[in-house]
């Protein structure tokens, strides 16, 4: 039996061994993954960061256009309201010559009416159709 015993204790030190060697290699293999985990994600945090670099760029380009259309738009707002000022001012002279020229008018025509109520005027007009009368028999 002692070959027997022999040959069992040689094979459970080449088992023992073989599972030392296992086990290393398996810490290697995990250092090996973790390592390359590690520098997936510091890739994809450097992705990620020029993704948003380049979105950042894409978003100040959007906000210099958006910018520069505000600018625009304050301008002609300005503009806008310069020239409504101007049109106001305008419209209250118009309405200021427009209420002395109403008054003038209705003064005018009142006194006219007081003319072709007087009667002086009615014997005037009679005179004068009658002189056209006359001057057509003649």
């Amino acid at each position: 039996m002692p070959d027997g015993a022999d040959d069992r204790d040689a094979l459970i030190k080449d088992l023992i061994d073989e599972s030392f060697g296992l086990r290393t290699k398996a810490e290697q293999l995990s250092q090996y993954v973790e390592s390359k985990v590690a520098e997936l994600v510091k890739t994809q945090m450097e992705l990620e960061a020029l993704e948003d670099g380049s979105k950042l760029h894409e978003l100040n380009a959007e906000l210099a256009s958006l910018r520069h259309g505000l600018e625009e738009a304050t301008k002609l707002r300005n503009d806008l309201q310069s020239r409504l000022d101007q049109l106001s001012k305008e419209h209250e002279e118009l309405s200021g010559t427009l209420t002395a020229m109403t008054d003038q008018r209705d003064r005018l025509r009142g006194r006219l009416a007081t003319i072709e109520t007087s009667r002086d005027y009615r014997l005037a007009q009679r005179i004068s159709r009658l002189l056209a009368r006359l001057g057509k028999s003649s």
